[in-house]
């Protein structure tokens, strides 16, 4: 659309926030086709990971968000969800079983089961594993609504300026 306001780095990471929360929300569904369900865990895994995980050439902290708010002096916003992020799945965490399944099942690699490593491949025979993603892509979801709440407050001006973080 000519004319119009370019999106501000904020309103970026919000649309974002928005585009999880839709993904999260379609991926309750019951009526969800088979094909539908492998799109939205496809385009989950590839969301998180670009929102809170890939990591730049510079070694950087993880994600599109951190790149945004750390220089901004707001990495502490993202603390819970780096706390999630580390939350054990199986021998692995969160952060490493998303990492990985994006990598080597949808962008890089062979594409195939048997390309993951081992512990992250072990997660979807284990029901304890299995619960233990179940539970910590809950938190994400908590997680990410406080996030975008606060973005909110940080876009209005109204967040309080952050302490220093470590």
């Amino acid at each position: 659309m000519e004319g119009a306001r370019p999106e501000t780095p904020i309103e970026m990471l919000r649309r974002h926030c928005a585009m999880y929360r839709y993904g999260a929300d379609a991926s309750r569904s019951p009526f969800l086709s088979p094909t539908a369900e492998s799109f939205i865990s496809f385009a989950g895994l590839h969301l998180v990971n670009t929102m809170f995980i890939t990591t730049d050439t510079h070694g950087g902290a993880g994600g599109a968000f951190h790149k945004v708010l750390d220089p901004l002096g707001y990495s502490g916003l993202l603390d819970e969800v780096d706390r999630v992020l580390s939350l054990p799945v199986g021998r692995t965490t969160l952060r490493q079983y998303v990492r990985s399944k994006r990598n080597r099942l949808a962008v890089h690699g062979t594409l195939e089961y048997e390309s993951q490593p081992t512990d992250v491949r072990a997660v979807t025979s284990d029901e304890a594993a299995l619960e233990q993603f179940g539970d910590a892509m809950a938190e994400l979801d908590d997680a990410v609504e406080d996030l975008d709440r606060q973005l909110a407050a940080l876009e209005k001006g109204t967040l309080p300026p952050q302490p220093a973080h470590p």
